[in-house]
């Protein structure tokens, strides 16, 4: 039924063709070959984890290590999302979880197993954390921890794998149709991959076969026997860019929220094409020998050379090269600092950030777009992204490199270029570098926000749940209590800064209301239960990113360890809903079972190795400003 569905979908829209929809890049399209997709091939879960990066990670093991049955797909050929295919392999913390250990028992364990395998604690001697090391290592990492479940086929893996259609009746989904793209030549990876991903990225969510790639669709379903059950399955959300919601039909935002009384330094204007920028990291390489940087030809293009900055006159080559470093032979944030052989990962604001977000290039769409482009017509989803704002940063990506070793201006510094080369490096490319792609690029960009659920509605969230800025904010306001706000269905615990990378138009003018990069610091703050369940689907949670927060409070809900701890909570919330057949919905209701139940979420949580709530954290407890 349901490849009938996107077969008929294709032809009419003429994906088949290589026909693109509005708003996408038609020279990116591939042509398809003649062949229609096989009959699906039906795979029965008990949880279904759409997104193989840190949140869909961090949900597995839990729901693993509680005895089910999981399945896990993923866009690309790798796992780990941020630490990984996304190649922010520096590690996002603060001091306070990292000095009194205060992570999920699972991420403190990969840190463990990343530090083992170099030998040391810090092996990029970065100065931005604690924990710099290789995407390849952050990769092999992840599987490892995966690769018992995996053996004894607890664990589904699903890579090259993408979600093209759901089944929903009434409240609940029924069933996750995804395809599968396989090279046509595994030996000659470095063709079916040797581009960024706005070159395949239409063709993935073509279910016909097509030059570069064999196609597999999959029919996800509840296990036979859990049939006739309240809640056959879970499913969770655990994409980089909240994909599945809408396909779910269920209330989500976009974009930046109005003012209110708990938002005070939201826009003015509710734009929903505004999301935070996103990143196509790089690694670069001191070398011995004098290198010849080649211009791109799109480098002089008035979208990329006037934006390269140093942002400040304290930062330089050097200390930008220091940062993320990924390997290191010497401590320190000079030249002198830094050896032959030595590689940094870039993932520079004023650098690689690509944060043009206007109508007419905003990377993750509206949903007008989406039904404008017809996306959210049976078969028609293409995965929800503009294929050309992900060209332009791939670009703008490669030009920042150009511009750090033989560039010779400054957008926010000027004069700061003039005259100063630095010839000695290289772009890193090739499967055995340390992204693993020949292109040199990210397999995946960092993406630091998506699309947010919406809570549930209550009395006291009438327009359903969000967490707001005023609930983890430590700026000053009318509703600033000294201290976060406490959840009493907190699931998860973290802390970082509202680090805020904001939209900008294409001047490089912030859009009214927001701050092109602002950050504001943050109390200790709770991942609530309620922030992981959507309206109207009752087997449907968000695990990564696209928790129900506002567009400021997901700047501080973003980085690594909380999307870790958002995934954990998820796999434990949806292994508890399925042990007892009740919907997680259900632990939030004003009821004295429902709080029972909750509690007893909750110790489970807390017997995984995972905190609920900071120690010592109180309503009474005065000193909240030194949590730094």
């Amino acid at each position: 039924m349901l490849v009938s569905r996107i077969l008929t979908a294709s032809l009419r829209s003429g994906l088949g063709l290589g026909v693109v929809l509005l708003g996408l890049s038609p020279h990116l399209a591939q042509a398809q070959t003649s062949q229609t997709p096989q009959a699906p091939q039906a795979v029965e879960c008990e949880i279904l984890i759409a997104g193989g990066g840190l949140g869909g990670v961090a949900a597995a093991l839990e729901a693993l290590s509680l005895g089910r049955q999981v399945c896990m797909t993923e866009i690309t050929d790798w796992l780990g999302g941020q630490v990984s295919t996304q190649g922010v392999s520096a590690l996002d913390e603060r001091p306070l979880q990292r000095q009194q250990n205060l992570f999920p028992a699972r991420y403190a364990e990969f840190r463990r197993r990343v530090q083992a395998t170099y030998g040391q604690s810090n092996p990029g001697r970065c100065w931005v954390s604690a924990l710099c090391f290789s995407p390849t290592v952050g990769q092999q990492v992840v599987r490892e921890m995966l690769k018992p479940y995996e053996r004894s086929g607890q664990l589904r893996l699903f890579t090259d794998t993408v979600v093209k259609d759901l089944d929903r009746s009434d409240n609940q989904l029924t069933a996750v149709t995804a395809i599968r793209h396989q090279p046509r030549q595994p030996a000659q990876n470095s063709e079916a991959y040797g581009r960024p991903l706005s070159a395949y990225l239409l063709d993935w969510y073509n279910p016909a076969p097509s030059p570069l790639f064999d196609k597999t669709v999959i029919r996800f379903v509840p296990p036979a026997q859990r049939s006739g059950s309240r809640l056959p399955w879970v499913v969770i959300d655990a994409t980089e860019t909240g994909e599945l919601l809408p396909l779910a039909r269920v209330p989500y935002r976009v974009g930046s929220d109005p003012p209110n009384r708990w938002e005070p330094s939201a826009s003015r204007a509710v734009e929903a094409y505004c999301t935070q920028g996103f990143t196509y990291p790089f690694v670069m390489e001191r070398t011995a020998t004098p290198q010849v940087p080649i211009k791109p030809e799109f480098y002089e293009s008035p979208l990329h050379k006037p934006y390269y900055s140093y942002e400040k006159p304290e930062f330089n080559f050097a200390r930008i090269f220091t940062y993320r470093r990924i390997r290191g032979q010497q401590a320190g944030q000079t030249e002198a600092a830094i050896r032959v052989g030595d590689q940094t990962l870039q993932n520079w604001t004023w650098g690689n950030d690509w944060r043009i977000s206007i109508p007419t290039q905003n990377l993750v769409l509206t949903d007008a777009q989406l039904r404008e482009s017809r996306q959210l017509e049976p078969g028609g989803w293409q995965g929800g992204l503009r294929v050309e704002a992900l060209r332009q940063a791939e670009d703008h990506a490669l030009g920042f490199f150009y511009w750090l070793v033989a560039g010779q201006t400054d957008s926010q510094v000027p004069g700061a270029r003039t005259g100063e080369y630095h010839f000695r490096y290289r772009l890193m490319r090739g499967t055995d570098s340390p992204l693993g792609t020949e292109h040199g690029l990210s397999r995946y960009p960092y993406i630091r926000e998506g699309r947010r659920i919406v809570g549930r509605v209550s009395g006291s969230y009438p327009q359903g749940f969000t967490i707001y800025e005023t609930d983890i904010s430590q700026k000053p306001s009318d509703l600033n209590r000294g201290r976060p706000y406490l959840f009493y269905d907190a699931v998860g615990v973290s802390q970082y800064p509202i680090d805020f990378h904001g939209c900008i138009d294409e001047q490089f003018a912030a859009l009214p209301g927001n701050t092109s990069v602002a950050q504001a610091p943050s109390y200790p703050f709770q991942i609530p239960l309620r922030a992981l369940i959507p309206q109207e689907v009752e087997n449907l949670l968000a695990g990564n990113k696209n928790i129900a927060t506002s567009h400021i409070s997901n700047a501080a809900y973003r980085v690594h360890p909380v999307e870790w701890a958002v995934g954990a909570a998820a796999g434990n919330t949806a292994a508890f809903a399925l042990s007892n057949n009740l919907f997680p919905g259900e632990l939030t209701l004003p009821t004295a079972q429902a709080r029972a139940q909750l509690s007893q979420l909750q110790t489970q949580i807390r017997q995984q190795g995972n905190l609920t709530l900071f120690p010592g954290a109180t309503i009474f407890e005065t000193q909240w400003a030194n949590y730094r």
